[in-house]
């Protein structure tokens, strides 16, 4: 009962961080920061929407074998959420350093930095069993 409730659980986190992940990558190309260089993703182009597949390519097709019944999957999941929070803050801070005034775009970093931490919390929590000291 408790290994398909935990599998539930980190299945809707899952989706959840892509669904954050991919209004990140959306958002982001229709921000100021998609005018600051040249291989920047700009709203509508291939570009955007390669992101936007590999994004998902990412999170389900490891979220598709884990549903399976491979649970050691959670580990590489847990790399790209891992991957997924550094590309939150990195936006985010990029946001704030040109002065963005999306804030959307700052509500989605936030969002998605919380959601991914919460995300490890759901994947390698115990069975409820505490630690006990000195045992």
């Amino acid at each position: 009962m408790f290994d398909q409730t935990k599998k539930k659980r980190v299945i809707v986190m899952t989706i959840l961080s892509a669904i954050l992940c991919s209004a990140l990558v959306i958002v982001s190309s229709l921000s100021p920061l998609a005018h600051t260089g040249e291989a920047v993703n700009k709203f509508g182009t291939l570009g955007m929407w390669a992101s936007l597949g590999m994004v998902l390519a990412f999170y389900l097709i490891p979220l598709a074998i884990y549903a399976a019944g491979f649970s050691a999957m959670r580990f590489i999941m847990a790399l790209f959420c891992v991957i997924g929070i550094l590309m939150n803050i990195v936006t985010l801070l990029a946001a704030l350093g040109l002065n963005a005034d999306n804030i959307i775009l700052l509500a989605i970093s936030i969002a998605g930095i919380i959601v991914n931490i919460i995300w490890f919390s759901v994947a390698f929590k115990s069975k409820g069993r505490g630690y006990r000291y000195g045992a």
